[in-house]
């Protein structure tokens, strides 16, 4: 699977790619306050520009990866990090209120780039443990997540609107790097295309159904567990801080997770982490203190466990178009979960946040039992 390049560099170089990539996923909603300060616009304005980047990224992302699976281009990957990187330094130039929702909406094709490319080699490398290599590539993007605030306030506090020219650097070293390294790899591109037809997606069905159903609990805990917090009496700083702890701890899952799937199988791994998490959340919602604290912690460890494990169940079940399973697992079925978070806010206006974030407990248990409904398929390596 390698052409003069080991497995090890080739994880190593994708994993760094998704830092990378995961900091322009995360790069406006902290980009903003600024524009909101410099160019005047309205939370209705500047929220645009993040459901405009959002939805051409979770769209874009099924079609680019049938292309990548049609066409085995092996530098889509690279170009993505180029695209991203570009476009969101370009935002630091512009004024207009036009100019910046056309640059915000074209940088959402970056990622959808880069995610199923780089998904694709990720897999074809992975030959005994694909849970455990999956894990540590995903958790990459993670990073890159958890980077992008903190990137993007230090540019935007002391630079303005003007920092985020310096935010293209990255995209630019790192796209120019595997650009230039892409050529030395096979990157699971060999072999004839396969047309697709529904008797490819339909065994993937259930699948998709469990990930929606876990990245709207997810994005809606992500969402509301601040303002939840602040509800209580805590401070913005301490809320925010157990929000950052809460991801740690899904860091530290996702790793576990793809390591035990490796062992007692993905369906497995599945069903328990999502149907452990369950409790874990009502538990969280109707208790107080340590346990608590102990109890949010562990569900965070919990629903993400299952995340790079999915993915590998994606891969193995559509295994003759890993381009496009990347692409709708990654992009289509994380977006419909995040317009779950709206259902959650609707339920939280009419019953109160505590009710919203406790109906979540039923879509755990639901993904949990239709996790049951995946095939079974395992194939070689």
């Amino acid at each position: 699977m390698k052409e003069g390049m080991s497995e090890r560099s080739i994880l190593a170089l994708f994993t760094a790619g998704h830092i990378v990539d995961d900091i322009y996923m995360n790069a406006l909603p902290p980009f903003l306050p600024v524009l909101i300060a410099s160019s005047g616009l309205s939370f209705t304005a500047a929220g645009l520009l993040v459901t405009f980047f959002t939805v051409t990224s979770s769209v874009s992302q099924p079609f680019l990866g049938f292309a990548i699976d049609r066409y085995r281009i092996r530098w889509i990957g690279a170009l993505g990090l180029i695209w991203a990187g570009t476009l969101f330094g370009l935002m630091g130039v512009v004024r207009g209120y036009v100019s910046l929702i056309i640059l915000a909406t074209l940088a959402g094709i970056g990622p959808a780039m880069f995610h199923p490319h780089a998904l694709a080699v990720v897999s074809r490398i992975a030959t005994g443990a694909k849970g455990r290599i999956m894990s540590i590539f995903i958790i990459g993007g993670n990073i890159g997540f958890a980077i992008s605030p903190v990137l993007i306030g230090a540019l935007s506090s002391s630079m303005g609107q003007g920092g985020m020219v310096f935010v293209a650097l990255p995209g630019l070293l790192m796209g120019l790097l595997i650009w230039k390294l892409s050529t030395r790899l096979d990157s699971g591109m060999r072999g004839e295309f396969v047309p697709l037809s529904m008797s490819d997606f339909r065994p993937a069905l259930a699948l998709i159904l469990v990930a929606i159903l876990r990245s709207w609990v997810y994005f809606s805990v992500l969402s509301y567990l601040p303002t939840y917090f602040v509800n209580l009496g805590s401070s913005v700083l301490r809320s925010n801080s157990m929000l950052s702890l809460m991801l740690l701890a899904g860091v530290a899952g996702q790793f576990t997770g793809g390591t035990l799937s490796d062992r007692f199988g993905r369906k497995e791994v599945t069903m328990g982490s999502l149907l452990l998490a369950a409790p874990l959340l009502l538990i969280f919602l109707y208790s107080s203190g340590t346990g608590a604290m102990v109890a949010l912690f562990s569900f965070g460890f919990s629903v993400m466990a299952s995340f790079s494990v999915t993915m590998v169940m994606m891969h193995e079940i559509m295994h003759r178009h890993i381009g496009i399973g990347s692409g709708i697992m990654i992009g289509f079925a994380l977006g419909l979960g995040g317009l779950g978070v709206m259902v959650t806010g609707i339920l939280a206006d009419g019953f109160g946040l505590h009710t919203a974030l406790t109906v979540l407990v039923a879509g755990l248990v639901a993904a949990g039992m239709l996790t049951h409904f995946v095939p079974l398929t395992r194939v070689a390596s």
